[in-house]
């Protein structure tokens, strides 16, 4: 068990880490931002600086500090911007493993567990489009090597869909734009990176899995770039400078970075003020020392705006977009086709959403939200876009929050699994009486209406001739239901009814102490609102042991009284026999009824009962509470089959259960544990 929960959002153009206790007293304390330097959020850089012949590493915004006064002398180079699938790291896969386990280093959080980094769990994000079979395993394999050899080591890494961390701050966060009506429909969950365009369709009230994910490789880092193209195309030395010293241009695009998102903080209304986020930059050029201003004016910036994207898309096929009809686009036109492909898609799938989350430091663009609005309302007049307060920071509290839930589960599955073994068999034996009432008065409707009464018409019209005939039509019909989905409907009705009325209340009693215990009411509340649910477990009738001896006595006390109608007709209707026989049949022997199953009673007297008085009591209360009270001892001989598959059933839902509550968090059936 984890004290400490990191959430380590490992981005593209910047990085921050949050901590959430994992101590009891503290399970419901809100994350924290750790700081790096003074700051929680640092730039996504790492610098190899030489002092005294050995090389030094510096992350984030000392390391472009370090970097800007070193580099001159060559005796520093920047590495930024590496957040990439792990197939295509190549060498910048070392620097990856650098700057996770320095900054790890450098993060300042008290009281350190007693067990040191052992009682650590750090759950670093991924792209909701990467593979977890493929993509984040093999990404959470570089970052453990990372801390291999290290105290570090004995931490527990996870790489987790950061759709599902922003999901779960947003859900948790007090000060979250997501209601609790909001939250009761699907949620698209939009997380608007540097590097990529991640989207996701996550239903988290209703406990289902996530519809899907999808993505492509749309970064906003393509205004950075065009910012400092901007910045240089007029400075044919600062290019050429560049071609030089290429180590130059991590350092200038995160300045170019800077000065977009002050570009966006500022809002100019003159689109020719030219605005900056960055300080002068010096270089060397024909031996003498030059400067760059690195700025862009409204006019510039729109200008940019409508410039062609100029990398990869590599769209997830769920978008069913092709990369060729992209070409040539801009960010903002691809980005508006990305989400109209997402809406067509949801609507492929006969899903619907609700309320759509943007997330992801790039979506404080105005931008963004006014093209997501655009494509996703419902109607006229509908906003159905929301946005956190704090974007910067929703992916890591929400992977801190993220571990914490995630051992939450793990724990309440386990116990939750051990509760069904003990307490439930327990509570459906003691209320089995009731249901097996229940199943006895509601089968024998089923049969005299479904199979007696129409065979018994049947052999009066002529279609059979003996009893024996009637006994194996009932014994076929009776058997195809049982086989059927209508039979087994049947059942899995009357067991719900039965459960929800003299089950459910106790067995929740015992949940609740659960869910508080484990604090998972809100992403896995355990629904047994039946205790046989036909989507996760199959019912079988077929299989219960029911010998319907008694609905077959019921059909002969008809033939039975026919019979005696056909003697008593033989004799000028002098009542000798009439009913005396009917009432041996129901009270007499197998002898005597097998005798009247051979009987090929007459045409006129098969039809005589429906013209005489008394031939309602052929199926009067007497009748079925005799047949109900033979099928209630027939579905005792079945107890066992019968509760056997409702503690079946019980137990698959709350694995189902479980397992959905995973797959919110992971994204997917794996993970990348």
């Amino acid at each position: 068990m984890a004290n400490h929960h990191l959430g380590f959002d490992l981005g593209h153009a910047d990085t921050a880490i949050a901590l959430a206790s994992g101590r009891e007293t503290e399970r419901f304390a809100a994350p924290a931002n750790l700081e790096v330097q003074g700051q929680s959020i640092q730039p996504t850089a790492l610098a190899r600086i030489k002092r005294e012949g050995k090389e030094v590493l510096v992350v984030g915004g000392r390391a472009i500090r370090e970097v800007s006064k070193a580099q001159a002398q060559g005796n520093a180079a920047l590495k930024a911007a590496f957040k990439t699938r792990p197939k295509n790291l190549g060498a910048a896969t070392a620097d990856l493993q650098d700057f996770f386990r320095t900054m790890l280093e450098e993060a300042a959080f008290d009281p350190a567990p007693p067990e040191g980094w052992a009682g650590c769990s750090i759950a670093v994000g991924c792209p909701s489009s990467w593979s977890a079979e493929e993509d984040a395993r093999a990404y959470a394999e570089i970052l453990r090597e990372a801390l291999a050899g290290t105290d570090m080591a004995k931490a527990e890494v996870s790489v987790v869909p950061e759709s599902r961390a922003a999901l779960l701050q947003a859900i948790e966060n007090p000060n979250s734009p997501l209601t609790l009506e909001a939250r009761r429909e699907n949620i698209l969950v939009i997380d608007v990176g540097s590097s990529t365009l991640d989207m996701s369709l996550i239903a988290p009230e209703q406990k289902a899995s996530p519809l899907f994910d999808a993505g492509l490789d749309l970064g906003a880092s393509f205004f950075d770039r065009r910012v400092l193209d901007a910045a240089l195309a007029d400075r044919s030395d600062a290019r050429g400078f560049l071609e030089l010293n290429p180590h130059y241009r991590d350092l200038w695009l995160y300045y170019a970075r800077r000065t977009k998102e002050q570009f966006f903080i500022d809002a100019p209304h003159d689109d020719e003020e030219p605005i900056s986020g960055a300080p002068l930059q010096t270089f060397f050029a024909g031996g003498q020392r030059q400067s760059l201003t690195i700025d862009i004016t409204g006019e510039e910036f729109a200008t940019l705006r409508r410039a062609p994207y100029d990398r990869p898309l590599n769209p997830s096929p769920e978008l069913s977009l092709d990369p060729a009809a992209l070409q040539g686009m801009s960010w903002e036109e691809i980005y508006e086709a990305a989400l109209t492909a997402l809406r067509e898609a949801i609507a492929r799938r006969g899903s619907a959403y609700g309320r759509v989350l943007l997330a992801g430091g790039a979506s404080r663009m105005p931008f963004t939200e006014e093209i997501a609005q655009r494509v996703f309302a419902h109607g006229p007049g509908d906003t159905p876009v929301l946005r956190d307060p704090e974007p910067s920071h929703m992916v890591s509290r929400g992977l801190s929050r993220w571990s914490r839930r995630q051992e939450s589960v793990e724990r309440f599955a386990v116990a939750a699994r051990k509760l069904m073994k003990e307490r439930l068999p327990e509570l459906a034996s003691e209320n089995f009486e009731p249901l097996k009432d229940r199943l006895a008065t509601a089968l024998a409707g089923v049969i005299f209406d479904r199979f007696v009464e129409p065979v018994l018409q049947l052999w009066k019209d002529g279609a059979f001739r003996t009893g024996r005939d009637v006994r194996a039509e009932i014994e076929t019909r009776t058997a195809e239901w049982l086989a059927s989905e209508e039979g087994t409907d049947f059942f899995v009705r009357e067991i719900n009814a039965w459960w929800r009325e003299e089950v459910k209340h106790e067995l929740d009693r015992e949940l609740d102490k659960l869910h508080a215990a484990f604090d998972v009411s809100r992403d896995i509340q355990l629904n047994l609102g039946q205790a046989i649910d036909p989507a996760v477990f199959r019912f079988s009738a077929s299989s219960l042991d029911l010998p319907f001896e008694a609905v077959i006595q019921a059909a002969l006390l008809t033939l039975a009284f026919a019979v005696t109608i056909a003697i008593d007709a033989h004799f000028g209707f002098v009542p000798i026999t009439t009913g005396a026989l009917a009432a041996a049949v129901a009270v007499g022997g197998k002898p005597l009824r097998a005798w009247i199953a051979r009987i090929d009673v007459p045409a006129f007297a098969r039809r005589l009962p429906d013209r005489l008085p008394g031939r309602e009591q052929l199926f009067d209360a007497r009748v079925r509470a005799r047949v109900e009270k033979q099928l209630g001892q027939s579905v005792e001989k079945a107890r066992r089959s019968i509760l056997d598959q409702i503690e079946a059933a019980v137990a698959a839902s709350v694995t189902q259960q479980t397992k959905r509550a995973r797959v919110l968090l992971h994204g997917e059936d794996g993970n990348a544990r």
